[in-house]
């Protein structure tokens, strides 16, 4: 338990990195599951299911596993500017895929498995832009 508690110690004040740690923690979890299985995915994706490919699957759980790496990073030091820039992008990245997939590409359906990343997204780059000044120290 000393481990854990002197993890979270060295973190940054404040909420904004521990979100950063569970949102990547939940990036792990959908990674885990899109290497053993698409299913949950085709959910994600319901406006094409027939599209998510086990090959699609693996390949976005690869790309979450790292963005979910620089996210852990970020948490750690947000007080850096290329952090906390790289952070923003992680959230940018997906807020533009997930949009492009609901309204250029047809792939999601406003629906529970798809509202999640969105909202994650959405509510995350909102709150970093508006705390930028707050963590950021070097610049």
């Amino acid at each position: 338990m000393s481990t854990v508690t002197d993890l979270f110690s060295a973190l940054p004040e404040g909420y904004l990195p521990k979100w950063f740690l569970f949102t990547s923690a939940l990036g792990i979890f959908n990674s885990i599951q899109n290497f053993c299985t698409d299913k949950l995915t085709k959910r994600v994706y319901a406006g094409k299911p027939d599209e998510v490919t086990a090959l699609g699957a693996r390949f976005f759980a690869t790309w979450t596993w790292s963005v979910s790496m620089i996210r852990i990073y970020a948490a750690f030091y947000l007080e850096h500017k290329y952090m906390y820039d790289l952070g923003i992008w992680t959230y940018v990245i997906a807020l533009s895929h997930y949009s492009a997939e609901l309204f250029i590409f047809k792939g999601c359906k406003i629906n529970g498995p798809f509202m999640s990343p969105f909202i994650v997204a959405t509510t995350s780059l909102i709150w970093m832009y508006t705390q930028y000044d707050y963590y950021v120290k070097y610049k």
